[in-house]
């Protein structure tokens, strides 16, 4: 990771010197996300040392301050508490959600029947012992670190003398404190809502009290500040520039002079790498090395001397991710990928607007649901020839982070491209995806019984492996995922000028090895002229298609071509079953069958092609024989399905039935089967 980011740290400085990279302590660190539902509280301590304000922060205000937290959850002026109470009966819980709701009015005297009772107290030995430390002996090295803070953020230093008095001699007390003062405001009628999560956890009977106590994140502040509170951003700065300033940077042993890896100065290689807070991944080091992992001593070097990171590199790389992830790029630098990987992506070239290069690949803002590849593809293209040089010689750089357990975050994937190469490639991704027969699916609209004809959808490059690692039943359902195609492989098959040989092969095979089931269910329901239901999962059958255009593309095989070809064929006269076989069913029997003709046929032509057109001359002939003698209203389709099959069958006479297909046969064949009729669609409205 820190070469992508001394990379990127020296990128903007060159395009971009305006930019500046700010270097945060490594022990100053975010506090936890907070938004309206979990906030962060802010809680004064009065000069007389009693708490005199508990109040939510707006989420805005959270995130621009920051906690010193030296060891892993003992931290200040922000820290995590439990809440005074915990109940786990269910008929209380359901009040008491009602109450928080606001659905109903909070009956006091209820609250206090809950909290008398001893196995009620959620505080123990455990948070007295962490009280000791947040609020007495980190208060304690912080007023000494901020001794000559400036006058206007003298609230920091005041307010560590509060919270050591009113700790140092009985932890309990600041429990004792928060607790009058909620009991007082709820006898009052005064933030009943806002302070019912800080005096009461609703908990889970089946687990441990010590193991199910909640946690509410808290932030430590005084009332009667002069110039600035200690909750304020220029505040936690004034901090920052004094515990950098107190920091010792110089590395034992090191000797003027002495180079990291880089070519920088390597002064403070032996310090801890920092740490920066990402979306999704939360809190990542920028490098961990640890002395007992055998391979370290490989080479002889362990630890920092494995790749010594000197302090400006270290500044350069963190100020580069910290600028990379903030959440005004979100799909533009930095994307979601799944739950564990964020991706990221930026040009190496001063840009005159800013582009969505991350959405682009799919790693699209949260809350953006409607663009459309060619959207993105277009914009992004468009924003690069802005550029005043040639698109060659412009190169981007794309690369994503998976946190692989809670303490290990890896770089999954890695790549620069030109941007000749993304205009050329996103031109191909859209010929692929086109690269299929016309398919018409129906789909019920979000208008209540409105029904929306619509083909398959240009996929984006992260919804590749989505689709291939979903395994599908086949009634047209799916129930287990698998990880045979990495998220990155989707990328790689937009951009690689390799993938044809390489990886194209074997997207197509775990695409019909995990897919063949959702193209037999997908053309049962298109042949009985069914309507899909909107969901994530029929998102698929949109997509699909379109992904097998592309990997037959990729290969060479174009649908101008393959249209004629064997497979294709095939596939088509099993379909042209399946609707003469609906068109029977509904005249002479009233009612259709749970499966088709065809559709019965289709598990065996992907094996044995003229095994399974042997066994369709045989079964088709009484719905022939009726085709050709139906003078129902019907008779004109039956006699078009009639022509149609005579046409195919007449194309097949001339070719030779091969034993087997290949993969990329048997992807013609399914795109033979879900292909449309022009005339069957019109005639079935």
């Amino acid at each position: 990771m820190l070469n992508e980011l001394y990379h990127l740290g020296m990128t903007l400085k060159e395009n971009y010197p305006e930019i500046e990279i700010y270097e945060w302590h490594k022990d100053l660190k975010p506090l936890p996300n907070a938004s309206v539902k979990k906030p962060c509280y802010r809680i004064c301590v009065s000069a007389d040392g009693v708490v005199a304000a508990i109040e939510p922060m707006a989420p805005q205000l959270v995130v621009s301050l920051r906690k010193w937290e030296r060891n892993n959850g003992d931290s200040f002026p922000g820290l995590n508490i439990h809440p005074l109470y915990r109940i786990t009966d269910e008929g209380g819980k359901k009040l008491l959600k009602k109450w928080r709701e606001g659905k109903e009015a909070v009956d006091v005297s209820v609250l206090e029947e809950w909290c008398v009772a001893p196995e009620t107290k959620n505080w123990d030995a455990k948070i007295s012992k962490k009280i000791s430390k947040c609020l007495v002996a980190i208060p304690g090295e912080l007023y000494m670190l901020c001794s000559d803070i400036h006058a206007d953020y003298d609230a920091v230093r005041t307010l560590c003398q509060r919270v050591i008095a009113l700790c140092r001699e009985d932890p309990d007390r600041f429990y004792q404190e928060l607790k009058s003062f909620i009991w007082k405001s709820l006898e009052r009628g005064e933030n009943v809502r806002t302070l019912l999560p800080l005096l009461l956890h609703d908990g889970t009977s089946g687990k441990k009290p010590e193991d199910d106590k909640g946690s509410i994140s808290v932030f430590m502040d005084i009332s009667d500040w002069k110039e600035y509170p200690v909750a304020h951003e220029k505040t936690i700065k004034c901090i920052n520039e004094h515990l950098l300033h107190q920091a010792n940077f110089k590395s034992k042993g090191v000797k003027n002079g002495s180079k990291d890896a880089f070519g920088r100065g390597a002064e403070g290689r032996e310090e801890k790498l920092p740490e920066v807070k990402l979306p999704v991944l939360a809190g990542v080091k920028l490098r961990s090395m640890f002395s007992e992992i055998p391979c370290q001593r490989r080479y002889g070097t362990i630890d920092a001397e494995s790749y010594p990171i000197g302090v400006d590199s270290r500044k350069l790389a963190k100020g580069a991710l910290e600028w990379l992830k903030d959440e005004t790029r979100e799909g533009q630098t930095w994307g979601m990928v799944d739950k564990k990987e964020v991706l990221f992506a930026y040009p190496a070239a001063k840009l005159r607007q800013s582009l969505k290069l991350a959405s682009c690949f799919g790693a699209r803002k949260r809350d953006d649901t409607e663009a459309r590849f060619a959207n993105y593809a277009e914009e992004v293209i468009s924003g690069l020839r802005g550029i005043a040089r040639p698109l060659k010689d412009i190169e981007f750089r794309v690369f994503s982070l998976r946190k692989m357990d809670k303490a290990r975050t890896k770089v999954v994937f890695n790549r620069n491209y030109s941007a000749q190469r993304l205009a050329d490639a996103a031109k191909e991704w859209q010929e692929g995806s086109a690269n299929v027969p016309e398919i018409r699916m129906k789909f019920w609209g979000e208008e209540k019984g409105k029904v929306v004809i619509t083909g398959s959808e240009t996929p984006f490059p992260l919804q590749v492996s989505d689709c291939l690692n979903r395994v599908w039943r086949q009634d047209g359902t799916s129930g287990s995922e698998v990880t045979s195609v990495t998220k990155s492989s989707g990328i790689e098959l937009l951009l690689d000028e390799s993938a044809t040989t390489r990886l194209v092969p074997h997207l197509l095979a775990i695409a019909l090895q995990n897919g063949k089931a959702l193209f037999i269910s997908l053309g049962n329901t298109l042949h009985r002229n069914e309507v899909f239901s909107l969901g994530e999962l029929n998102k698929h059958k949109q997509l699909m298609p379109a992904i097998l255009g592309l990997l037959l593309l990729k290969l060479g095989i174009e649908k101008e071509n393959y249209m004629n070809n064997l497979p294709y064929l095939v596939g088509r006269m099993l379909k042209l079953a399946d609707e003469l076989h609906v068109l029977y069913c509904k005249e002479v029997r009233g009612g259709l069958p749970p499966q088709l003709l065809g559709n019965a046929l289709m598990v065996a032509a992907l094996d044995s092609p003229a095994q399974a057109l042997a066994q369709l001359a045989l079964r088709i002939s009484p719905y022939w024989g009726w085709a050709q003698t139906n003078s129902t209203q019907s008779a004109g389709l039956s006699r078009y399905l009639l022509k149609e099959m005579g046409g195919v069958g007449n194309k097949l006479s001339g070719l030779t039935l091969p034993t087997r297909f290949d993969d990329a046969a048997r992807a013609q064949l399914l795109l033979g089967y879900i292909s449309s009729n022009v005339q069957t669609e019109n005639s079935a409205k």
